[in-house]
């Protein structure tokens, strides 16, 4: 990284609610893939199953640490740990733009660029896009919501505008005493930019695939996913306006998954290695260099076999006698591997 230019983005990377004693396999993980390439600040709670150290940090590059103190916020406590981490964003590297996750977030850091660059946004104009969601029988004022896991990007003008209506104690931005609001600093945040007249966007692609995934891979491809997470899809016109071909339902197969896709949740450690190392295999070799029975193959010696290596919520690879799975899952695969030659911010 080059200190004397402005940073088009950084990944804010959360502590991921599940299985935090496997964070450090997590960080360890991401810091070889996707970390460096996506400016990732990881942050942490010293003393704490969040704590991290970066076994050999490099001046003027990332991964990053940003610890939070007792004082500032237990590790607990989300809202005002959200709230200190886009504030100290914006002063210590004032980014164009953010993107929060967390430490089970998988990143494809050319399409994160990817994503910015095409549709042309600007740091000084307002933006929160992720993988929108809506709670169902809403009272009072409508709103949308992008998942954490899935992440979400904010511009440097919507996070000056949160630090300000923070800053001021705004009662909506602090959530007008509703005790429930403060264990959802994602809720909280999208009441608080709906107060100012900024909602989520639909960021599927032009066919109705989706960029950001809260699932990982597999079970986004199967569609075989939470029904609460699938319920927050159908009232989603609402916010994103009519979708005539598929009403903002999620789709499986091929079309699940826009070749932009930016991320996935609910990676663990081995696959976040497994994923990284098939898009760069794909990436080197080009893709009509692999045919699909040799990709088959390298995906399956390279993905964990345990169920405590691929983690609780996510879904092992198809037998390999689901061939018609696989016929799906191989045309993603090389759908998403970023092409060569696509650098990133």
């Amino acid at each position: 990284m080059d200190p004397s230019k402005p940073l088009k983005f950084v990944t804010i990377v959360l502590p991921s609610v599940v299985n935090v004693k496997g964070r450090k396999k997590r960080l360890d993980a991401i810091t070889s893939t996707w970390g460096p390439a996506s400016n990732a600040i990881y942050v942490t709670h010293p003393g704490t199953d969040s704590d991290y150290t970066l076994d050999t940090p490099i001046k003027n590059s990332f991964p990053r640490i940003m610890a939070i103190q007792p004082n500032i916020a237990l590790e607990e406590e989300g809202v005002p740990r959200l709230k200190y981490v886009i504030s100290e964003v914006y002063k210590q590297y004032n980014p164009a733009f953010a993107f929060f996750a967390n430490d089970h977030t998988f990143v494809i850091p050319q399409h994160l660029c990817s994503f910015l660059k095409k549709n042309k946004f600007q740091p000084e104009d307002h933006l929160y896009a992720g993988h929108a969601l809506k709670p169902k029988n809403q009272k009072g004022t409508k709103y949308a919501f992008n998942s954490g896991a899935s992440g979400y990007f904010l511009s440097r003008k919507t996070m000056r505008i949160l630090i300000k209506k923070w800053d001021e104690g705004d009662q909506i931005c602090e959530g007008n005493g509703k005790k429930w609001l403060q264990s959802n600093p994602g809720l909280l945040t999208a009441e608080c930019l709906k107060s100012v007249g900024v909602d989520p966007l639909d960021t599927r692609d032009d066919m109705k695939r989706h960029i950001f995934h809260a699932f990982g891979l597999v079970r986004v491809l199967k569609k075989e996913l939470d029904a609460w997470y699938e319920n927050k899809h159908e009232d989603l016109h609402e916010i994103l306006g009519i979708d005539e071909t598929f009403h903002h339902e999620l789709q499986k197969g091929t079309a699940c998954c826009s070749p932009e896709t930016a991320s996935f949740h609910y990676v663990e450690w081995a696959e976040t290695r497994a994923l990284w190392a098939t898009l760069n295999e794909i990436q080197s070799r080009g893709v009509k260099g692999m045919d699909d029975k040799e990709l088959q193959q390298f995906m399956i010696d390279k993905w964990p076999k345990e169920k405590k290596d691929i983690g609780g919520y996510a879904h092992h690879l198809p037998s390999v006698s689901k061939w018609e799975v696989w016929n799906d899952l191989l045309y993603v695969v090389k759908s998403i591997a970023p092409a060569n030659g696509n650098g990133v911010c």
